[in-house]
């Protein structure tokens, strides 16, 4: 039977093995990371934590939602024992307390329904690169456009270092691309920098970054050990960095530092087809998963949203 557990219900412990042993485990859905981007999430549970789903929600005006947290790309079910079946999938989302009037959040790539009630599904992708062969070997399927970028970052005075702070990337970041994004405030970014920090804590994160000649930050990224992948969470960079190819360079450089390991590289993709063709410019393969979006707010406000 599909438990609802309040925050204060849920074994971490058993939480976190289950998400540790299932196939699809993320380290978005780790109860240290939950805590973090959404405190005081809930949760369905089946079997003594054999099948788990994260409930990250708010409220509002009086009515409780899920939503998607930001820096957590995928949520959904995941079963210590295997891909979950699309019938277990839907189980557990009409297992969704009706006490949540809007529900807008991400399934991980191995849940798979054909329909949510009155709800709508759309899929999103994701790119993943798998690391096991050996750097010669992956460089051969790098895209024209990219080993131009590459040896013309090798032309450009500059030097890749590891970072101990993501301060420096994150400015950058606001300075450029983030003026842009209204979503992303001061909150949002003080909550990226506690995930780094804990995560440095864990040993589960690297911080690379490019300077130039004067020793100016020209690009930075921040990629976090995930189980059985490397995820890239946040990059920056800055208008020198496009000249440069110093993105380019830096995903090289960590690509050729952990070439041979049985891990993959989920650059979490995106929906902009420029980003998209960049990714996959390092041969990497396209990969859906789904957004699910229901609405049973009051018919003024559903209107409103």
């Amino acid at each position: 039977m599909i438990k609802h557990l309040r925050h204060t219900e849920i074994n971490k412990s058993k939480w976190d093995n289950t998400i540790k042993l299932s196939p699809e485990g993320i380290v978005y859905a780790a109860s240290w990371y939950l805590d973090i981007v959404s405190p005081g999430w809930e949760a369905l549970m089946d079997d003594d934590y054999k099948f788990i789903f994260p409930l990250c929600n708010r409220s509002k005006f009086g009515f409780s939602y899920l939503y998607q947290p930001h820096f957590t790309q995928q949520g959904g079910l995941f079963s210590i024992s295997g891909f979950p079946s699309t019938n277990k999938v839907k189980q557990f989302l009409d297992a969704i307390p009706e006490k949540y009037k809007l529900i807008e959040i991400n399934l991980n790539t191995s849940n798979h329904i054909d329909a949510f009630g009155k709800g709508k599904i759309s899929k999103r992708r994701t790119h993943h690169l798998s690391l096991r062969k050996p750097i010669e070997e992956l460089r051969k399927n790098y895209s024209d456009n990219l080993k131009r970028n590459l040896k013309k970052s090798k032309q450009v005075e500059q030097i890749i270092e590891s970072a101990k702070e993501v301060k420096e990337i994150i400015a950058l970041f606001r300075s450029e691309r983030g003026k842009n994004i209204e979503q992303l405030g001061d909150k949002e970014y003080t909550i990226l920098e506690r995930l780094i920090s804990i995560a440095q804590k864990r040993n589960e994160v690297e911080i690379l970054l490019t300077r130039n000649s004067s020793g100016k930050i020209t690009a930075g990224a921040v990629f976090l050990k995930s189980f059985t992948s490397y995820i890239f969470l946040f990059s920056a960079t800055g208008n020198e960095a496009r000249e440069s190819g110093s993105m380019s360079l830096i995903i090289d450089h960590f690509i050729e530092k952990h070439q041979g390991e049985n891990k993959l590289l989920d650059f979490e993709g995106s929906m902009n087809d420029d980003l998209s063709r960049f990714y996959r410019g390092y041969g990497s393969q396209e990969i859906v998963y789904l957004q699910i979006r229901k609405n049973t707010l009051p018919i003024p406000i559903r209107w409103f949203k």
